[in-house]
């Protein structure tokens, strides 16, 4: 099957998902595999990636591998300060985090063997989505929320570097210097780091209460 009909396949069965995600305040536009929800300072998103004929599973139409999208524009607004050389400039105008949802959980993989099971799929990414997707986006509707996943080093979101230069704009956004100054040093501050962040090192070095 071609591409562009596997996705049409994958929408009509994401499209039985909707109401589920219209009750958590998500919208989908038609043809589209994204849901997107819009709060006062966050937009969270859910992306249906897929994989069309996976040679990696024989037989398989696709492999359906969600992601999840957050954006914080204040924090990105911050980073842009000093890290603007580091990161994309086209990530720092969609989003503080993206990732595939499935690292922080246990699901199996989800694969469209045919068309008659669709059905069963869907049921298998509805209790994914409630298990997985909408507790986490709860636990983060505003930087502070951010801040405490971060300080409580949960384990659903990746913390790379770029997490930690995101994470050090939102305590300045927040007004604690120091901590952002710690997060900086710690990540960045040793021989192997120094080089590539030798520039957000001294932006914050020479940052004042």
């Amino acid at each position: 099957m071609l591409q562009k009909d596997i996705k049409q396949v994958i929408i009509s069965l994401i499209s039985e998902l909707d109401f589920y995600f219209v009750e958590n305040g998500f919208l989908r536009r038609s043809n589209s595999l994204k849901y997107i929800r819009k709060l006062d300072g966050v937009t969270q998103k859910v992306e249906i990636v897929f994989f069309s004929n996976p040679s990696y599973h024989s037989g398989a139409l696709a492999h359906i591998y969600p992601h999840m999208q957050i954006y914080i524009p204040s924090v990105n607004g911050t980073t842009k300060e000093y890290a603007s050389h580091l990161i994309p400039s086209k990530w720092l105008d969609q989003f503080t985090i993206r990732q595939p949802i499935q690292i922080y959980s246990r699901s199996g993989n989800f694969y469209l063997m045919d068309i008659d099971a669709c059905e069963s799929l869907k049921d298998q990414l509805l209790d994914f989505f409630e298990k997985n997707v909408i507790p986490l986006f709860n636990d983060l509707i505003s930087e502070k929320d951010y801040l405490l996943l971060y300080e409580n080093k949960d384990k659903r979101i990746i913390w790379d570097d770029n997490q930690y230069l995101y994470i050090a704009a939102a305590y300045l956004n927040n007004h604690d210097l120091n901590k952002a100054k710690l997060v900086i040093k710690n990540r960045f501050g040793k021989k192997g780091s120094r080089n590539k962040y030798k520039e957000v090192l001294e932006y914050f070095e020479n940052l004042e209460e």
